[in-house]
C-alpha cells in the first residue's frame, strides 16, 4: 500500500512539472517602453493589452512594461488618454517599444455633466474639471476643499479649523437670504444632502461635522463644477446655487493594480494672540478699579507673579495626523473592479479633539451581456469625533467656550490649585502670589466659570457618524444608438452625538452634572429611468437627446434626551434615567421630489453647438397651488477654429452663450404649512404641556426663481499650449423665500413668504499655460472672478434686521435694498474722548456721561444724540469682491514640485474677539496693544479706551471691522520618484516619497488669528464674516508615501 502510495504521488509531481513546463513553453515575456511621439517622455500608466484577450499591463512612471503573453501570432494594443491607440504584431519580437501619436480628436478633455458627459469641445456650459491627477499634490480630509481656489467663480470658507469641521461654497455669490446658498452635491449620481445641519444631532458642542468628510481623496476620480444655468436646468429646482459633480475611480480592464498611500503629518495653530501676562494682567487690574471706582491698588507687586499661565499654550498642542490608503483596481472585459479602504486619524490643534474615519468603497462593473450592464457603487464609512466648545453667542455661554476661554482667562491662576483641582475664575489671587476660592468675591476678577483646560477635560462632547451610499445603475442597449438606464440608490446617514459635563462645570444656571444624547437618522431613497439617444448623421449632424424621470425621498428622524443632578459621574451621558428632570423630544420630517426632464444637444459640422435643457420638479414643500416647477434653459457655442480661415492657424477659439431659469427649494419641509411647537406652563402648580402656533400656512409659496445669463469665449493658442476661458454672468433671483416677523397680535412668530429679489454678476477668468515642456516641465494654472451682489427688493420693507446675537449686540447686519446681503451695519467711531473736548458739543449717548478716555462717535444726522435710528450706516462687506489662485506645477526628471496659493479681496471682518479682548473693565484678560497703547491722561490715544471696570457701553462700530483681504500659500508638495529600472525587478510601477506643508504662511492686515472665518457654520447667509472664538486654524506637514504595483 506504502508504494502504491509513493507512486502516485510521484506521478503527480511529474504531471505537475510537465504542466508548467508546457505552460511555459507556450507563454512568451515582451518588455519595452511606450513614450510619446512628439517629445520622447514616457507615458507612465499606459495600457497594453493582448487584443481579443483578458491580458494586460500598465507602464511604470518611467513607461516601462513587462507583459506575459501567449506563444504565436498575437497582437498588443498600446492606448493612452489623448493619443491614438496602436496595434503592434508580436511575431518573435521580445522587446517592442512604442511610441503613440497624440490624437487631436482626443485632446478635449471628458467633462461631466447631469446625467451624462461630453468632451470640452462640444461643450455650451461654464463648467470647470478637476482630475485626479490634479489632487494628488493635495491632502485633504474633505473633498470639497480640493476645489478652493482652483475654480474660477467659486469661493469657498472654512468655517472651523476643527478636524472635519464643515465648509461653506458659494458658486457666483450668495443668491438667496434664508434659503440655502450651498450647492447640490452629486456622487457617482446621486445627490446627496450636504447640509451639516440636518445630518447632525446637534447635541456635542461645537461645529456641524463636514457631511462631504465621508469621501477619500484617493478615491476621487474627477469633480465637475456646473456654474450656469445652461449646465445646471438639468437639476431643475436644485441648480441655483450650482452644481458639485463628484465622480469616483472605477476598474480596469487588465491586471489588478495595487496603490498604497501613507502619510504621517504634525498640525500646530497657525497664530496666537498676544495677550497680557499675570504681571501685566496685575498691572491692567489696580488700573481699571482705581479709575473704574476709585479702590486702591488691588495687588500692590504686580512684579512678582512674573509670567504666570498661558492658557493658549494650555489648550494648544502640536497634533499628529496619521493616514492609510488601499486601492486594488482591475478586471478584464465583462467584470471590472475597484475596491479601496482607508483610515485617517486626526489630532486636532486643541486637545481633547479628534477625528477618525474608516472607509471602504466597492464600484463593480458587470457586463452580463452584449447589451446589457450593471454598475454598482458602493461605499460604507464610520467617523468618529471628539470636538471643541467654539463659536459662542455671549452670556454664560462665553467662557464655556475653550477658544474663547483660552483668550480671557485669567492668566495669574495656574491649572490646578495646591488640592489637585482644576482653578475657576472666582479664585482669587492674593498679594502674596496665594489664592483662594472666594465665591463671594465672584465679580472681582471673571465670573465662576470654568478655565479653557477644566472644560475641555471635564466635558465630554463627542459623537460617531456612520453613512452607506448605495448607487445600482442598469444600462440596456435597447437599440442602435438607443440607451435605456435605470438606477436605483439609498443614502443612509445616522449620526449619535454624547454630552456630559461634570459637577465641577458649573456655570450657575444648571447646577450639577449634565448629560445628554441624540440620534439623527437621515434616509434618502433615489429612482431614476433614463432614455439616451446619440447618433451622427451625413457626417455632419451629431445629436445627442436625453430624457428621464426621477423620484426621490428624504426622511430624517430625530431622538434627543437630557438630564441633570446626576448622583454618580461614572456612567457619564450613558444612563440619563440616574438623572433629575428628564427631557426627551422626538420629530419626523419627510418630503419627496418628484422630476422629469430632458436634453437635447446637436452638433453641426462641428462647429456650431445647441443644447436646450428643461426639467419639471414637483416638491413637497410648497403649496397645493405651487407644487411644480417648470426650469428651462438654451445654450448656443461656435467653434471658431474649425472654420476654414483658422483650421490651420493653431488657435483655438469657441464662442459661447447661454440662458435659462432654475430654481431654489433648499427650505425646511412643512414651510407651507402651519405649524406648531410645544410649550410648557404652571397650572395649580402642575407643569401642563400645550401647543403653540409658530408659523402660518402659505398655500402660495412657491420656489426661488433665478434667472441667469451667461456669455464666455475659450481661446487657446500653440495647440492649446496657452489657454484661456472667460465667463461673465448676470443671475437675478426673484421670489426670496423669506423668514419675515409677523405681528404678535396674529399668535404666530414668523411667516415664511415669497418676496424679493437679488442680482449677482461677475466676471470669471480662467488662465492655463505650458511654460515648458519637455525634460523639464512646468505648468501654470490661474484663476481669478469677480462677483457682485446686491439687493434689488425687499417687497416694500426699508430694511430687515439680521445677524446672530454677539456679545450681547444683535442687528449688526441689515438687509437693506441696494445694499449686499450680509452687509455689517453700525456706528462710525470718531476716535476717543479727550480732556479738552467739549461736553455740550460731543455727541454720546441719551445713557452715557461725558467722560474722557471713552470711545466717541459721529452724529450722522447732526442732532447732538447718538442713537441706532439716525447715526448707524454701512459699514463692511463680508463678501469677498474678487477670489483667486495660483497653481503651479514643476516636474524634472524623477522630482515634482507644485505650489499653490488662493486669497480673496474686498471685503471686511467683524471681529468681535476684539470687542472683548479690548474692553478694558479689568474682568478678563486683554490684548496686550489695547492695554499698552491705551487712553490715559499722560497719553491721549485716540485709539483704544482707557482702563476702568463697571459696566461699558460696548457697540458695534467700524471701529471693529477690518479689511479681510489675504493672500495665502495653501500648500506646497516636493515629490521624489524612484527611478523605474530599481524597480522592476521588485514588480513595482511607482514609489514616489512626498513632503507636503499646507497653511504655509499668509499675508494679510488683519489683526485676527485667520482671516478665513465665518460665524454660524456652513448655513451662513447672514452671519458670515465674524470672527469670534472659533476653532483657529493649523499650519500643518506631511510626511508621505506612494507605491504601486
Amino acid at each position: 500500500m506504502t508504494i502504491m502510495k509513493n507512486r502516485t504521488k510521484g506521478l503527480v509531481v511529474i504531471f505537475l512539472v510537465l504542466g508548467n513546463l508546457v505552460a511555459f513553453a507556450q507563454n512568451i515575456t515582451i518588455q519595452g517602453v511606450i513614450t510619446a511621439e512628439d517629445d520622447g517622455l514616457p507615458l507612465p500608466g499606459a495600457n497594453v493589452v493582448v487584443k481579443d484577450m483578458a491580458i494586460g499591463a500598465s507602464a511604470n512612471f518611467d513607461g516601462e512594461y513587462t507583459l506575459e503573453v501567449p506563444s504565436g501570432d498575437v497582437t498588443l494594443v498600446f492606448s493612452y488618454q489623448g493619443f491614438s491607440s496602436q496595434e503592434v504584431s508580436v511575431g518573435g519580437q521580445r522587446t517592442i517599444n512604442v511610441a503613440l501619436k497624440t490624437d487631436v480628436n482626443e485632446l478635449d478633455e471628458v467633462v461631466i455633466i447631469g446625467y451624462g458627459s461630453t468632451t470640452k469641445k462640444d461643450l455650451t456650459g461654464s463648467i470647470a474639471t478637476i482630475k485626479s491627477e490634479d489632487l494628488e499634490s493635495v491632502r485633504s480630509t474633505t473633498a470639497d476643499d480640493f476645489v478652493q481656489g482652483r475654480v474660477s467663480g467659486l469661493l469657498l470658507t472654512q468655517t472651523s479649523g476643527q478636524p472635519g469641521g464643515a465648509t461653506s461654497v458659494r458658486i457666483r455669490g450668495s443668491s438667496s437670504i434664508n434659503a440655502s446658498n450651498e450647492p447640490l452635491y452629486v456622487i457617482d449620481g446621486f445627490p446627496v444632502d450636504n447640509n451639516s445641519d440636518n445630518l447632525s444631532a446637534g447635541v456635542a458642542e461645537g461645529p456641524s461635522i463636514n457631511a462631504l468628510s465621508t469621501l477619500s481623496a484617493n478615491d476621487i476620480a474627477s469633480i465637475d463644477v456646473l456654474k450656469d444655468a445652461s449646465a445646471t436646468a438639468i437639476y431643475g429646482s436644485r441648480g441655483a446655487n450650482g452644481v458639485i459633480i463628484i465622480t469616483t475611480k472605477r476598474g480596469l480592464n487588465g491586471d489588478a493594480q495595487i496603490n498604497y498611500d501613507t502619510y504621517l503629518g504634525v498640525s500646530e495653530v497657525i497664530k496666537k494672540l498676544d495677550v497680557l501676562n499675570a504681571s501685566q494682567f496685575a498691572f491692567y487690574v489696580n488700573e481699571s478699579k482705581y479709575n473704574g471706582s476709585g479702590d486702591p491698588r488691588f495687588y500692590t507687586n504686580p512684579t512678582s507673579f512674573g509670567v504666570g499661565t498661558d492658557w493658549q499654550d494650555e489648550i494648544f498642542r502640536t497634533a499628529i495626523t496619521k493616514s492609510h490608503d488601499l486601492s486594488i483596481k482591475g478586471g478584464n472585459q465583462d467584470i471590472k473592479y475597484a475596491v479601496s479602504g482607508s483610515y485617517l486619524d486626526q489630532e486636532g490643534v486643541v486637545i481633547e479633539t479628534d477625528f477618525k474615519r474608516y472607509n471602504f468603497r466597492v464600484n463593480l462593473d458587470f457586463k452580463a451581456t452584449e447589451k446589457l450592464s450593471i454598475e454598482n457603487s458602493l461605499s460604507l464609512n464610520r467617523t468618529n469625533f471628539n470636538t471643541a466648545r467654539t463659536e459662542t453667542t455671549g452670556g454664560v455661554e462665553v467662557a464655556s467656550s475653550a477658544i474663547t476661554g483660552a483668550y480671557q482667562f485669567n492668566p495669574l491662576l495656574p491649572v490646578f490649585d495646591p488640592e489637585g483641582n482644576y482653578t475657576k475664575g472666582n479664585f482669587i489671587v492674593q498679594d502674596d502670589g496665594t489664592f483662594v476660592n472666594d465665591v463671594s468675591n465672584i465679580q472681582e476678577q471673571i465670573p465662576n466659570f470654568p478655565s479653557p483646560v477644566a472644560y475641555q477635560k471635564l466635558t465630554e462632547s463627542k459623537g460617531k457618524a456612520t453613512r452607506i451610499l448605495d448607487n445600482l445603475a442598469i444600462k440596456w442597449d435597447v437599440a442602435k444608438n438607443l440607451q435605456l438606464k435605470t438606477t436605483l440608490g439609498v443614502d443612509l446617514n445616522i449620526n449619535e452625538q454624547f454630552y456630559f459635563r461634570t459637577e465641577e462645570i458649573d456655570f450657575g444656571n444648571s447646577p450639577g452634572a449634565f448629560a445628554a444624547q441624540a440620534k439623527n437618522t437621515a434616509t434618502s431613497y433615489l429612482a431614476e429611468s433614463t432614455l439616451n439617444y446619440t447618433n451622427t448623421f451625413n457626417n455632419r449632424h451629431r445629436v445627442n437627446a436625453l430624457v428621464g424621470a426621477s423620484w426621490q425621498d428624504f426622511t430624517i428622524e430625530s431622538l434627543s434626551g437630557n438630564a441633570l443632578g446626576f448622583p454618580t459621574e461614572n456612567f457619564g451621558s450613558n444612563n440619563l434615567g440616574l438623572g433629575l428632570n428628564p427631557g426627551v423630544s422626538s420629530n419626523i420630517i419627510e418630503s419627496r421630489l418628484i422630476s422629469y426632464f430632458g436634453r437635447v444637444n446637436y452638433i453641426l459640422d462641428n462647429k456650431y453647438i445647441f443644447t436646450a435643457t428643461s426639467r419639471v420638479d414637483g416638491s413637497s414643500k410648497f403649496g397645493d397651488g405651487n407644487k411644480y416647477g417648470f426650469f428651462p434653459s438654451g445654450a448656443f457655442a461656435w467653434n471658431v477654429s474649425e472654420e476654414d480661415f483658422l483650421q490651420d492657424s493653431g488657435l483655438y477659439l469657441k464662442l459661447r452663450l447661454g440662458y435659462g431659469i432654475i430654481g431654489n427649494e433648499s427650505i425646511a419641509p412643512y414651510s407651507a404649512q402651519s405649524t406648531f411647537k410645544p410649550t410648557y406652563h404652571s397650572f395649580n402648580d402642575n407643569e401642563v404641556v400645550g401647543q403653540l402656533p409658530s408659523t402660518p400656512a402659505n398655500s402660495a409659496l412657491k420656489w426661488e426663481r433665478t434667472e441667469q445669463y451667461n456669455i464666455g469665449l475659450d481661446l487657446g493658442f500653440f495647440n492649446d499650449r496657452l489657454g484661456f476661458t472667460i465667463d461673465g454672468y448676470r443671475k437675478n433671483t426673484e421670489d426670496l423665500l423669506l423668514n419675515l416677523q409677523v405681528p404678535s397680535q396674529t399668535g404666530y412668530i414668523q411667516s415664511v413668504v415669497n418676496a424679493g429679489s437679488v442680482r449677482n454678476e461677475g466676471i470669471e477668468l480662467g488662465i492655463n499655460a505650458q511654460m515648458f515642456k519637455g525634460k523639464f516641465n512646468w505648468d501654470v494654472n490661474l484663476t481669478g472672478a469677480y462677483n457682485k451682489n446686491k439687493i434689488l427688493d425687499l417687497a416694500g420693507l426699508d430694511n430687515i434686521p439680521t445677524g446672530f446675537g454677539i456679545l450681547g449686540i444683535t442687528n449688526w447686519q441689515l438687509l437693506v435694498e441696494g445694499g449686499e446681503i450680509g452687509a455689517f451695519y453700525g456706528y462710525v467711531s470718531d476716535g476717543i474722548v479727550q480732556l479738552d473736548d467739549d461736553p455740550a458739543t460731543t455727541p454720546r449717548f441719551a445713557t452715557d456721561t461725558f467722560t474722557p478716555g471713552e470711545r466717541k462717535y459721529k452724529d450722522l444726522n447732526g442732532d447732538g444724540v447718538i442713537d441706532a435710528d439716525n447715526d448707524r450706516t454701512f459699514i463692511g462687506n463680508p463678501i469677498p469682491e474678487y477670489t483667486f489662485g495660483i497653481n503651479n506645477t514643476i516636474t524634472w526628471k524623477n522630482w515634482d514640485l507644485n505650489i499653490f496659493m488662493q486669497g480673496v479681496y474686498g471685503n471686511e471682518i467683524a471681529n468681535f474677539n476684539r470687542i472683548n479682548l479690548e474692553n478694558l473693565n479689568g474682568q478678563g484678560n486683554v490684548l496686550l496693544e489695547a492695554f499698552s497703547n491705551r487712553w490715559t491722561p499722560n497719553n491721549p490715544s485716540n485709539t483704544y479706551t482707557r482702563a476702568a471696570d463697571g459696566p461699558r457701553n460696548i457697540v458695534f462700530s467700524d471701529h471693529y471691522v477690518e479689511d479681510g483681504s489675504y493672500l495665502r500659500l495653501k500648500s506646497a508638495t516636493l515629490g521624489y520618484s524612484i527611478p523605474g529600472k530599481f524597480l522592476s525587478k521588485m514588480k513595482i510601477n511607482k514609489l514616489r516619497f512626498y513632503l507636503t506643508g499646507k497653511n504655509l504662511f499668509t499675508l494679510t492686515d488683519y489683526s485676527g488669528v485667520d482671516p478665513e472665518v465665518s460665524f454660524g457654520g456652513q448655513n451662513n447667509n447672514l452671519s458670515a464674516g465674524a470672527d469670534f472664538g472659533g476653532y483657529p486654524t493649523s499650519r500643518t506637514f506631511l510626511l508621505g508615501l506612494n507605491v504601486n504595483f
